[in-house]
């Protein structure tokens, strides 16, 4: 399972996150792909992106946000994520900037092949 577009995956993202459907989640990444929160661990293939996906899903906070870039070429999109973490009252916990690489499949759909969740916030190395 993936999305149709590009510009669809941000939306249905944080649609799944919010309803906790992590099978739903993980559908939306290549079984290969890679994803990190912080670019220092990463969760590579579909085992280890679950046990990171999971800690997230674990918390009571809601996810917001939308794309404000999406560049697709042929097959592959990078794409921009400013997203934010809400606590249950509606606060935010915390914000940032994604950077994400989409690849179209066989199928037509396209999924995460590089998910970075920080990326865009983070100072140069």
């Amino acid at each position: 399972m993936g999305v149709a577009s590009p510009e669809l995956m941000a939306e249905t993202f944080i649609e799944r996150f919010n309803a906790r459907d992590a099978a739903g989640m993980l559908a939306l990444y290549e079984p290969d792909a890679v994803f990190t929160f912080d670019g220092v661990q990463k969760a590579v293939g579909h085992e280890q992106i679950a046990g990171a996906l999971a800690t997230f899903l674990a918390s009571p906070f809601k996810l917001r946000g939308k794309y404000a870039m999406v560049h697709a070429a042929g097959s592959a999109a990078l794409c921009s994520l400013k997203w934010e973490m809400l606590e249950p009252e509606g606060w935010i916990n915390s914000d940032g900037v994604s950077m994400e690489v989409l690849t179209r499949g066989s199928d037509g759909l396209w999924r995460f092949a590089i998910d970075d969740a920080t990326a865009g916030q983070r100072p140069g190395e």
